[in-house]
């Protein structure tokens, strides 16, 4: 593999989260039953209570399909319900058990911990640093990328992600 490629960004970032996230997986799914992916759904559930499919779905960052799976598997296990929406019956919310809350509150405290251990290369003045950075890259990406994307790049998007660009500019307009 060329140098520009192994130090690329997005090979970075990708490189970071699986060195990250497959350890954890298997240490949280051994202590709690659960792996990384099921508890960050578990938790966007219990830090939003009454969330649909669909915005769930949308904050994940997973295939559809793959957050449904995730979904059933809570709710067998008795951590999450969902509840038909009162005010459409096509849709459901979700919401987070007693026994899901108490796991939840049981993992936190370990996923700070590794968190703390994949930061410990920083000083702590450069923690908050990257933090900072890392903050503004995620409000980049989910404010302004595609729409520069788009514009350069279009065969980047997806048709209903160039549908969303062309409505947002035409209501600005």
């Amino acid at each position: 593999m060329g140098t520009m490629l192994r130090q690329s960004l997005t090979y970075q970032m990708a490189s970071i989260s699986e060195d990250s996230i497959r350890p954890a997986s298997r240490l949280f799914r051994s202590r709690f039953g659960l792996d990384v992916h099921e508890l960050r759904v578990l938790r966007l559930i219990d830090d939003q209570p009454g969330v649909t499919f669909t915005s769930l779905a949308a904050q994940t960052k997973f295939e559809r399909s793959a957050t449904s799976r995730i979904l059933a598997r809570l709710i067998k296990a008795g951590l999450a319900r969902r509840e038909i929406d009162e005010a459409d019956a096509r849709h459901f919310k979700m919401f987070v058990t007693a026994e899901g809350q108490a796991l939840r509150q049981r993992a936190d405290p370990l996923s700070l911990e590794l968190e703390e251990m994949i930061l410990a290369a920083l000083p702590e003045a450069e923690r908050r640093q990257f933090r900072a950075s890392l903050d503004k890259v995620t409000a980049w990406l989910a404010n302004h990328f595609q729409e520069h994307l788009a514009e350069r790049y279009p065969e980047a998007l997806d048709a209903s992600q160039r549908r969303l660009i062309r409505a947002a500019k035409k209501r600005d307009a």
